[in-house]
């Protein structure tokens, strides 16, 4: 469906034309290279991925220093409306191209490095004097030069910071000592010791044993306790003033050329990617080669660039034997769309379809089910308008799937008639097909129960057995998918063992259900021939079509691998196969009835929806403006929260319910030898 049919190309150039050949791919760029192990690297390619890497390391380490982001956040990009404007490169080949880089490169990181340097040795400046100002601060009002005691002669002297409690016995220790002290803190006194040199070594023996530290002022500081704290304090000031003005220019560097450098450094890694795929050149020593997938649409084209080298190409087909083919997604505009939903669960390989052109039917059916609102889904809508003009690549991919989203959303309110969960009849003269709410004449915030003509819940009634069938088609829709592809895989024994027998059960399974119902919940579907409600057959003739096929089906799935061994058309142990029969059975069965009940949630999220909004209108805001305003918010907090969870239960039931049926997501993605880029464009001469 989605699958591009894909050519394998080889080029053969001489060796002095494949940094040119490397050029045409940068030009070409649908080439997805093929890594051959063994392969010897041509020198010139080499040589230029070299210089790419050296460039990208040097681009990236200024990026980091400047802290720039590599990409403007969603935020900026949605309300600030931040956008990228692409840097352009003049070049006639890689060599030019990264020489023009590195020009523009060289000056932008030298200034960062400079002034990085610099800011490194201030913020080391820095700490050093935060560091010795603390340490000086609890003796910062002590004003005397503690030099002098070591100059003193016949005397020795010593200067601690002792706690308050141990003062007396620091004193008491050195009885004939000169003892002089000043509280610096309730906790924490200054003490000076004086004593005559022979007693020195009694002196340092109680400091030790008291476990006090003797105060020293750091080296290039004055010994006075006060001029040395002032002098860190205006060092530390000095200190912080230049790492501001370094970080002030780093900022204005950023501002000025942070998209130059950010441009080179996208540039740079683009081409470090490149140029490494590209070098890798075959075996042979005057010849280059390199081969690759391209779309087979433009296989001309290719020709055409490449025409001066030798060109082979064979078309290749997805799922042959061996063949390790890449997945090229290319659905049209408005079915691509819905690519990344099909991205979640993987791309598809061999001979698996291509989901997304039912994605891009079923999902935004589900999520207007479930959030079948016109007035949140205007809102939603409009939102992912806004973003979807003010976003580029990835991001705008995802404005525009939510962007259908929120118009389903509108399209089902209406056929609900909900607006904000009032009733939108009363705002505009179309009647709601099927109503989930029965409201009052003339109010919008009651409800009429029983309404005239019939049931207050048959509106709910109603969306739950179309939730419940649009299950069941989604189901048989999957199961008939997987059918399908293993007709395409000519895998007979698997066909009629296995996926035919699962898709027939389901089928019969589920118009046996029908009948139990339309039975009267009873077992025995023969006993009542009236007409089934939801078909109109009569429930035994429905009950006996399904019963003729549930049992033969349910017996393929149980015996048939076992009788195949046995008869030797297939390899196992017989008992083997019995037991996995036996546990197969039971599993789809269990399986069934919990993929089918899963699809309730599209109803029940709609009611969920419905419930929590007729909470807030009880405030009648219409009525009284003082509830204007937290009604405005409490909408959009809904809104928010509620457009998330419905979406991950319209993941779930793709991702869960219906791609195990039939798709495993075990492809190659399509790798572009030249990746995309949105900071830089190349205009090669």
């Amino acid at each position: 469906m989605g699958l591009t049919p894909l050519s394998k190309v080889t080029i053969i150039s001489p060796r002095s034309d494949y940094p040119d050949v490397a050029k045409a791919l940068a030009q070409f760029e649908d080439f997805h290279p093929i890594q051959e192990a063994g392969a010897s690297f041509d020198p010139g390619v080499q040589e230029l991925t070299v210089r790419a890497v050296r460039l990208f390391a040097q681009a990236d380490q200024a990026t980091k220093d400047l802290g720039l982001q590599l990409m403007p956040g969603q935020m900026d990009i949605v309300f600030r409306g931040a956008k990228i404007l692409p840097s352009e490169f003049d070049a006639g080949n890689w060599d030019e191209l990264l020489t023009t880089a590195e020009s523009k490169l060289t000056p932008i990181a030298e200034q960062v490095r400079a002034r990085k340097s610099l800011l490194q040795k201030a913020l080391k400046e820095e700490t050093d004097a935060e560091n010795v100002r603390f340490a000086l601060q609890m003796v910062s009002g002590f004003s005397s030069d503690l030099g002098g005691l070591s100059t003193l002669g016949l005397f020795d002297g010593v200067a601690v910071v002792v706690p308050s409690e141990k003062v007396d016995e620091f004193r008491n220790s050195v009885p004939d000592a000169i003892f002089l002290s000043q509280p610096l803190s309730k906790e924490q006194t200054l003490a000076v010791a004086i004593v005559r040199r022979e007693d020195s070594a009694k002196l340092d023996k109680t400091v030790k044993l008291l476990e006090l530290k003797p105060i020293s002022m750091p080296e290039g500081y004055p010994q006075n306790p006060a001029e040395a704290y002032r002098k860190a304090t205006d060092e530390l000031a000095a200190a912080m003033g230049e790492r501001t003005k370094l970080e002030g220019e780093l900022h204005e560097i950023g501002e000025k050329e942070g998209s130059t450098l950010l441009a080179v450094r996208e540039l740079t890694e683009v081409a470090r990617k490149m140029l490494d795929d590209a070098r890798v050149s075959g075996n042979m020593n005057r010849m280059a080669t390199i081969s690759g997938y391209i779309p087979t649409k433009e296989e001309g084209k290719f020709r055409e660039m490449f025409g001066r080298w030798m060109v082979y190409a064979e078309p290749v087909h997805h799922g042959e034997e061996g063949a390790k083919v890449p997945t090229l997604l290319e659905n049209a505009p408005g079915l691509g769309l819905f690519q990344p939903i099909t991205k979640e669960q993987g791309i598809p390989g061999g001979h698996e379809i291509d989901p997304t052109p039912l994605v891009s039917f079923i999902f935004p059916i589900f999520f207007g089910m479930m959030f079948g609102d016109v007035g949140h889904g205007i809102i939603l809508t409009l939102f992912f308008l806004l973003v979807r003009v003010r976003s580029t690549g990835t991001m705008r991919q995802w404005a525009n799937l939510f962007l259908v989203a929120g118009l389903s959303s509108i399209v089902f309110g209406v056929i609900f008639g909900e607006f904000f969960e009032l009733s939108f009849s009363s705002f505009v003269p179309i009647p709601p097909l099927v109503e989930i709410i029965h409201r009052a004449a003339g109010s919008v915030d009651s409800f009429n129960f029983p309404p005239p003509g019939g049931s207050p819940f048959f509106g709910v009634y109603l969306i739950m057995i179309v939730a419940i069938l649009i299950g069941v088609a989604h189901l048989t829709t999957a199961l008939s998918l997987d059918v399908y592809q293993t007709v395409k895989e000519h895998n007979r024994s698997e066909l009629y063992l296995e996926k035919v027998p699962v898709l027939t059960m389901y089928v019969s399974g589920v118009g046996y259900g029908l009948a139990f119902i339309g039975a009267g919940f009873h077992f025995n579907v023969f006993g009542t021939s009236a007409p089934n409600p939801l078909l109109g057959i009569p429930n035994n003739v429905l009950g006996a079509i399904s019963m003729a096929v549930l049992i033969p089906s349910m017996l393929v799935l149980f015996l048939g691998k076992s009788v195949a061994i046995a008869s030797g058309r297939m390899k196992g142990s017989v008992g083997e196969a019995l037991f996995n029969g036996g546990l197969e059975v039971f599993e789809r069965i269990s399986q069934f009835l919990s993929n089918t009940i899963s699809y309730v949630r599209l109803a029940v999220m709609l009611l969920v929806h419905a419930a929590l909004l007729l909470i807030i209108n009880l405030m009648q805001p219409w009525s009284n403006p003082i509830y204007i305003v937290p009604w405005v918010v409490l909408n959009l907090l809904i809104l928010s929260f509620e457009a998330f969870i419905v979406y991950v239960q319209d993941l779930r039931l793709h991702l869960y319910e219906f791609f195990t049926k039939f798709f495993a997501g075990t492809g190659t993605p399509f790798r572009k030898i030249f990746p995309d880029r949105a900071r830089f464009k190349i205009n090669w001469r």
